[in-house]
């Protein structure tokens, strides 16, 4: 700590001119300092407003590039929280506004053209939105500056401290000089607490720093975790693949043998989409498929298949509210989640115990009514470290080749995704509760055609399928299949080539991707609904937010991967219901 300076020795009986002098020094000092510092806060203020308006025109430079004005204004809806925006719009190449936000209902200007001058007391940025090098739109960022109050809110301790300093002076000159001494160590003492304060400001600072790498270095290890458990497990399968592969490939190899190669790597092929599910599940991007039902009418239903699954050291009770809300869930995702937490539950009660498995209502607030699933066992519980982790995806407290620890992840995913929550809680020798939350509420959600199956498939009548894939290895895989099934295939390699297609020729059924560049699976399948409304859609994806938040408009979706009796199963129920409906 710097040590504080003497205070000057005068005679401040003969100088009442010199003290106010000094007095009026230090106010037009203080003065000096908030104007500085008012230039310098509103500099700051003007380069930060530069670097959020380019900051967004980062984010949609995609969204212009592809024509996405649903991904453009997602991008400007993050802004809408900032207090202090007047209106933000993100202009195409041709000046025509794509997305925007302005306060107090106003309207974003249609056109570049149309924005006028900004207010005296706003400020305005605009910044052009690039791709390769190219200008493809701009943003116009506009903000008010701050009022009145607020610069007088920012400055007020600091003018009370220079009018007291002033006050100070005044009055320690005209103590004359028996308060010499006094006031010395006041000064003494008020360089002290400002030094102590400089550096309680400075440790504050150093330990939000602190903080903030250690949240960075929690993110990069469960980042790093979810990745090594990835690698681990495709690896695993990709070493069943490839091993199966190159036995496959020897000449000599008896039928038998080719057989059950050729069984391995569907198997593993099989067990890898379901890692992928389980991943989309985590990151609540799985399509849905919910049905209207009775979760107690479900735990009934399940009961014998839990009794199984728990064993006989095992015993199951329920107490299942009476007269409880229905919900609309995917049926098989909440048959899994509760499997998924009956079978830790199980993994926790090696030496046997109970299992309570109880429904009750909850007021979820503005969310309304919830119904809760509470799971219970009497095992050895969970110390507070591992609680925090239990839904994490691959962290597993079991040993080596007793799960991948994405059980609990995936029925998080499902939770959320279906608008409700679960909840975790513990104490060791105590056991644990999972509670599963779920909301009473009637939404409907896309039919998803599943990806198992038999192999065999019997051929269907011969039909003209147009096919839309971007990517050529699956759009050619799709147009061998469907030859193979008997079907005359046409393939297009995007939305807007296919409607071309469509307005050209006659086809009985459209099997489109739903992810691509420019016009996507999506809005291909409207386009065409408004032109030919009694031309049967059916969609693929292996990942779609759009799906899992909007839906498909009730439109088949088959996920990725696919097989042949999936594909020949979706196109046939699509091509019955257009002979139905003829």
């Amino acid at each position: 700590m710097i040590p504080a300076s003497p205070a000057p020795r005068r005679n401040w009986r003969s100088t009442p001119l010199a003290i106010f002098g000094t007095a009026l020094l230090i106010l037009l000092v203080g003065i000096g300092i908030i104007y500085q510092s008012e230039a310098t806060y509103q500099d700051n203020r003007e380069q930060a407003v530069l670097a959020q308006a380019r900051v967004l025109s980062k984010s949609t430079a995609a969204a212009l590039d592809f024509d996405d004005p649903v991904a453009a204004q997602q991008a400007v809806d993050y802004y809408r929280t900032l207090e202090l925006v007047r209106w933000i719009g993100v202009y195409d190449r041709n000046g025509r506004a794509v997305a925007g936000y302005a306060r107090d209902g106003q309207s974003v200007p249609p056109t570049v053209a149309a924005i006028g001058a900004p207010p005296e007391k706003a400020m305005r940025v605009t910044v052009p939105v690039e791709t390769a090098g190219q200008v493809v739109g701009n943003v116009f960022y506009e903000t008010d500056r701050d009022p009145l109050y607020r610069r007088i809110q920012r400055y007020l301790v600091l003018g009370i401290l220079i009018v007291m300093a002033a006050l100070v002076v005044g009055a320690l000159g005209m103590a004359q000089l028996q308060l010499r001494r006094a006031n010395r160590q006041l000064a003494d003492r008020a360089e002290a607490l400002a030094q102590a304060n400089e550096l309680l400001e400075e440790q504050m600072e150093e330990r939000a720093k602190a903080e903030d790498q250690l949240r960075q270095s929690q993110k990069m290890q469960a980042l790093g975790q979810l990745t090594g458990g990835i690698a681990h497990d495709f690896n695993n399968l990709l070493t069943v693949i490839q091993g199966s592969a190159d036995m496959l490939c020897k000449q000599d190899l008896p039928e038998p043998k080719r057989k059950r190669f050729a069984q391995a790597i569907v198997q593993a092929a099989e067990n890898a989409a379901s890692l992928t599910s389980q991943l989309l599940a985590f990151a609540r991007r799985q399509p849905l498929r919910p049905e209207r039902l009775n979760v107690n009418s479900l735990i009934r239903e399940m009961e014998d298949l839990l009794n199984r699954t728990m064993g006989e050291r095992i015993e199951i009770e329920t107490d299942l509210q009476a007269d409880g809300c229905a919900v609309e869930v995917d049926k098989a995702q909440l048959q899994s989640a509760i499997l998924n937490i009956a079978s830790n539950a199980r993994d926790a009660m090696e030496d046997g115990g109970t299992l309570t498995i109880s429904t009750r209502d909850e007021d979820g607030g503005q969310t309304g009514r919830m119904v809760a699933i509470h799971l219970s066992d009497s095992g050895h519980g969970m110390d507070s470290e591992t609680l925090d982790r239990v839904f994490e995806p691959f962290f597993t407290t079991k040993i080596t080749g007793r799960g991948t620890g994405l059980g609990l992840s995936q029925v998080y995913g499902f939770a959320s995704q279906s608008g409700g929550d679960v909840r975790a809680t513990s104490e060791p020798g105590r056991g644990t509760t999972l509670t599963l939350v779920l909301p009473c509420h009637e939404e409907s959600e896309p039919m998803i055609v599943s990806s198992g199956g038999s192999t065999d498939v019997a051929l269907q009548s011969s039909a003209t399928i147009l096919v839309v894939e971007d990517n050529d290895e699956v759009g050619a895989f799709a147009e061998n299949l469907l030859t193979e099934l008997g079907h005359k295939v046409t393939r297009a390699v995007s939305g807007e080539e296919a409607l071309q297609l469509v307005r050209a020729n006659s086809y009985d059924i459209v099997f489109s991707d739903v992810v691509m560049p420019g016009m996507g699976g999506l809005k291909l399948a409207e386009a065409l609904a408004r032109e030919k409304p009694d031309l049967p859609v059916v969609l693929a994806t292996g990942y779609s937010q759009e799906i899992s938040e909007t839906g498909s408009g009730g439109r088949p979706v088959i996920l990725k991967p696919y097989r042949l009796s999936t594909l020949a199963e979706a196109l046939g129920e699509a091509l019955r219901q257009k002979a139905n409906q003829a």
